[in-house]
């Protein structure tokens, strides 16, 4: 048997390293963007659920008085 140890030229290794950085950062700029994606969505929803739930409270506070309310629907 032959044991012969695998070289690769360092230009190649080299090549492979710069390669591999790159994707790294372009994954991490990747992560980065995503988190701030679903920062982004979470404010909008957390915004979204908060005016649903106010108009919840609204329209049961009118029918528990039994005001209610008439749009103004004026012809011009």
């Amino acid at each position: 048997m032959d044991d012969k140890q695998a070289s690769v030229p360092y230009f190649v290794h080299e090549g492979a390293m710069a390669r591999m950085e790159r994707i790294i950062k372009i994954l991490a700029w990747l992560l980065v963007a995503a988190l701030i994606i679903f920062v982004i969505n979470n404010i909008i929803w957390m915004e979204y659920v908060e005016r649903q739930r106010q108009e919840t409270t609204i329209e049961e506070v009118v029918d528990a008085t039994g005001v209610y309310e008439q749009s103004n629907q004026t012809t011009d």
